[in-house]
């Protein structure tokens, strides 16, 4: 039975009229249980509306009687002395419009900024998915040494690894597996490849989640292999029209009919999985090494992360010791649990927190500019402090109203700034829709990120306006009563104080420009990297047979009829197919070589192993560099082939001639054939442009191809690539008008689909620099120019005595200068204490690379040069006789 949502019923107790809440949470707890039985979904949205119509009217009359109780004591109080000075603040604001505007929308981009990166941070990082309990939630990773393999959490287990961990690990419960693949659904006589997953099983128990409609697999269903199905709430809604009456009907999967049981639960994204089938045979069929399934697991009630870990590697050891004889990889070999979360949110995970400081960064460069320009203005308000002073207000009364003001500018500027976030979010959605980046995740303006808008917009009053109101209410009474503000020079301790401030400003800019420097920099590399073949006009796109209705040699065949099909397709050049292609690749392989003989201490030799059929490498234009690439007559029943990439023939046999050599893939037992090198090709960057050329081992399909029944078709065009697809969906469907084309792109979108992560990242924190060198300038503006209205007596005495107004310039710009010295220093060292946080998205090159900290730092001179050369401009031409007459 389904649970109210308890965060709704609290809402409800809390400000729902007492003598009749516990009535309602009855009545709606009744009907929200037949409603739920229905569709969840819509019980929890239906029950969420009526909680807010319940509890408007309590709360509208809590508001009006608070308003009236605050303006009815007038300053008596706290609250009343609060609600007071909060009025005064506002009336200064409207008193100085145009000064109160500025502050506002400076702030307004700072806390909008924060509050658009902070979403994504949530959404994407903290809270992707709607698991009631995501930190119990883990993905199981696995790293191999002897293979030279990283931590991995995608096709890492096999079957038999998996079983081990469910039946041996005290610490997890509900552990379950799945494989990927693709899996043809018609419903109305047009078919459509969705992804799909094959479930040991059933995921709904372990996310502790209820479906969105229907139910999940069963336990005799799983151990059946039953033709029962799940699809995804948006396919749901795409393809069914949201009709709860086809729970229970059967639908067409490759072909056959299976039982649709249920509805996947909304916002559970499984890398973009739509369709959930249980998987057909047990584990015990696939070898120990078979590594293609993603294991999750929960943990136990009262059990920790760290617990599971340790618990982990004692299974890895185990492991180890049984069958390390018999599979070397297992030497040294771990296994280690991460939340869900923090799977899903790996790859783009230290960006995001990157651009999360970069904000930060700004918005403390926002308080101190703020906090300048308050410092700035404080002068002109010495005699209103003073004569609150003489009328009896004491400093800690100003000083309180003084920082009112403040906040109450900071409040009004996160208001606007949540009204530029509501843009931001839209355009970060928009921005991550249009490069191509898959994640997971939700990016929108909900209640924690509006709860953290507002601790930073009042965090953000209180930090740029203590300084000021420590400085205003320390007035002294006589000299301000007799002074009018005009002319006066500032205190020594003030002019530290804006100084110092403008320092600061500097040096958080210095920081945020040389990020942007070193991000720009390395994207620029990175496009600049040959990727050993041509890119430009290669279409590229993905087709699935039906194991049920091709089998054995019927698949090579049907890819090269399709192929010369393609060839004779007006604008396509070439045709051919592979099992994966540069940068889509995810097929990695163990090798043995005939002869060699096993080094304990060495690594094992692992390539990317891709099938491919003829005319592969010169569809692509990779360069043939010995020997020959494949032909028509590398058939089944011909001696088999391998062709090697330059990498693999330069690490595995250096100094060495390959042609001719022999080796066996996957595995070294009797039943492997040897595949006879007969060809070197050029390296390519096979794992993205960011990325070195990993080693690549090429066979031929008709000679491998009875189970890769999944090929990427490649064309080189003629002329614009999308402009083919329709002949080429043509060509498809005079072969089989059932099976569907999909993942449909160029490999150039290929490659920056790779580097999409880096691309946003660059993007953002680039914004984020010029807003940040724009702030420093206009703080250094600020202080130059109040600098200069306090010293006009002197200047127009050197002006009187003859000075040169050069000379003039000269000095007031070298004066302002020292502050930016001393910033860029400090944000030259801070620089370098930060630059660890971003090596990991630099490419070819040091977070300390010293062009790029050299070239910040000369364009912060130059722009706080033209910030003070103003003001200076402004001073030299002073008329002295009106200098000399300011007071």
């Amino acid at each position: 039975m389904q649970r109210v949502p308890r965060f709704t019923s609290a809402l409800l107790w809390l400000l729902a009229d007492p003598e009749r809440r516990d009535a309602q949470l009855g009545d709606l707890a009744e009907e929200f249980g037949s409603r739920a039985d229905r569709s969840p979904h819509d019980a929890r949205r239906w029950y969420r509306r009526q909680v807010l119509r319940s509890i408007a009217p309590n709360v509208a009359h809590r508001c009006r009687r608070s308003w009236k109780g605050l303006t009815r004591r007038g300053g008596d109080g706290m609250m009343g002395r609060l609600f007071h000075d909060f009025r005064l603040s506002l009336r200064a604001a409207r008193r100085n419009l145009a000064f109160s505007s500025v502050i506002v929308l400076t702030l307004a981009l700072g806390i909008g900024a924060n509050t658009t990166i902070f979403s994504v941070v949530y959404g994407l990082v903290l809270d992707p998915f709607p698991f009631p309990e995501p930190d119990r939630i883990v993905g199981i990773g696995t790293a191999y040494p002897k293979l030279s393999s990283p931590l991995s959490f995608f096709e890492n287990l096999s079957p038999a690894e998996f079983n081990d961990l469910r039946e041996n690990s005290g610490s997890l419960e509900e552990v379950v597996a799945w494989d990927m693949g693709n899996r043809q659904i018609d419903t109305d006589g047009t078919p459509e490849n969705v992804f799909s997953a094959f479930w040991w099983g059933d995921p709904l128990t372990t996310l502790g989640m209820p479906a969105y409609l229907g139910r999940g697999f069963s336990d005799d269903e799983l151990a059946s292999g039953a033709a029962v199905v799940m699809i995804g709430e948006d396919m749901w809604r795409s393809r069914f029209g949201a009709d709860s009456a086809m729970v229970g009907q059967a639908i067409s999967v490759n072909g056959s009919p299976y039982t649709l049981l249920g509805v996947f639960p909304a916002g559970v994204d499984l890398y973009g999985t739509d369709l959930w089938m249980t998987m057909p045979v047990g584990p015990e069929v696939f070898p120990r090494n078979g590594r293609q399934f993603q294991v999750m697991g929960r943990i136990r009630e009262g059990r920790s992360l760290a617990e599971v870990n340790a618990e982990l590697q004692g299974l890895a050891r185990r492991t180890e010791q049984e069958y390390g004889a018999e599979f070397d990889e297992y030497q040294g070999w771990r296994m280690q649990a991460m939340t869900w979360s923090n799977v899903s949110s790996q790859f783009f995970r230290t960006g995001v927190l990157v651009l999360l400081g970069a904000v930060g960064f700004v918005l403390l460069l926002v308080c101190a500019n703020t906090a300048n320009l308050l410092l700035a203005r404080a002068q002109g308000r010495q005699r209103e402090m003073a004569v609150r002073v003489a009328m009896g207000a004491g400093r800690g009364r100003l000083f309180g109203q003084l920082l009112t003001e403040s906040v109450t500018l900071a409040i009004l500027g996160g208001a606007l700034g949540v009204g530029l976030a509501y843009a931001g979010v839209a355009g970060v959605t928009t921005f991550l829709t249009t490069i191509g980046l898959s994640v997971a995740g939700t990016v929108a303006l909900n209640g924690p990120v509006m709860a953290f808008t507002a601790v930073v917009a009042v965090a953000a009053g209180v930090l740029f306006g203590l300084a000021p109101a420590f400085q205003t209410s320390r007035v002294g009474i006589a000299g301000a009563l007799q002074s009018d503000g005009k002319g006066a020079t500032a205190g020594a301790g003030r002019q530290r104080l804006q100084h110092s401030l403008v320092a600061v400003e500097v040096a958080l800019a210095f920081v945020l420009l040389t990020g942007g420097g070193l991000l720009v920099h390395s994207l620029v590399r990175v496009t600049r990297v040959d990727p050993g073949f041509e890119v430009e006009r290669l279409l590229t796109m993905r087709l699935t047979l039906p194991p049920q209705k091709y089998q054995d040699a019927e698949v090579p065949a049907f890819f090269r009829s399709l192929a010369e099909r393609l060839e004779r397709v007006p604008g396509v050049e070439q045709a051919s197919a592979g099992t994966q292609f540069p940068s889509v690749a995810f097929s990695f392989r163990q090798i043995y070589f005939d002869g060699a003989e096993a080094d304990a201490e060495a690594t094992l030799p692992t390539t990317l192993a891709t099938v491919v059929r003829p005319g592969y490498f010169e569809a692509l234009g990779v360069p043939l560099l010995r020997g020959r690439t494949f032909h028509d007559g590398d058939v089944a029943d011909a001696p088999w082939v391998a062709v090697i990439s330059e990498e693999t023939a330069e690490r595995y046999f250096p100094g060495v001639d390959p042609l001719g050599r022999r080796l066996k893939v996957g595995s070294s037992d009797d039943q492997t054939p040897w595949w006879e090198i007969v060809g070197v090709v050029g390296s390519t960057r096979n794992l993205g442009l960011d990325q070195d050329p990993f080693p690549e081992i090429f066979a031929v399909h008709e000679q491998v191809g009875a189970g890769q029944n999944q090929l990427f078709m490649i064309l080189r065009t003629s002329v614009d690539p999308e402009s083919v697809v329709p002949a080429v969906r043509g060509a498809v469907a005079e072969l089989d008008p059932d099976q569907p084309i999909y993942a449909i792109r160029t490999i150039e979108e290929a490659y920056r689909q790779g580097v999409a992560p880096m691309r946003a990242t660059t993007l953002l924190l680039a914004i984020f620099a010029v807003f940040g060198l724009i702030l420093a300038a206009v703080g250094i503006y600020s202080v130059v120019s109040f600098t200069v209205s306090g010293r006009t007596q002197e200047i127009g005495v050197r002006v009187a005595l003859g000075a040169n107004p050069t000379r003039v310039r000269g000095l007031v710009v070298r004066q302002s200068l020292l502050p930016v010295v001393i910033g860029a220093f400090g944000g030259l060292v801070a620089s370098v204490a930060v630059s660890g946080a971003l090596q990991r998205m630099l490419f070819e090159i040091d977070g300390t690379d010293p062009l790029t900290l050299a070239s910040v730092a000369a364009i912060l001179v130059l722009v706080a040069s033209a910030a003070s050369w103003m003001p200076a401009f402004r001073a030299s031409r002073m008329d002295p006789v009106e200098a000399l007459r300011a007071e």
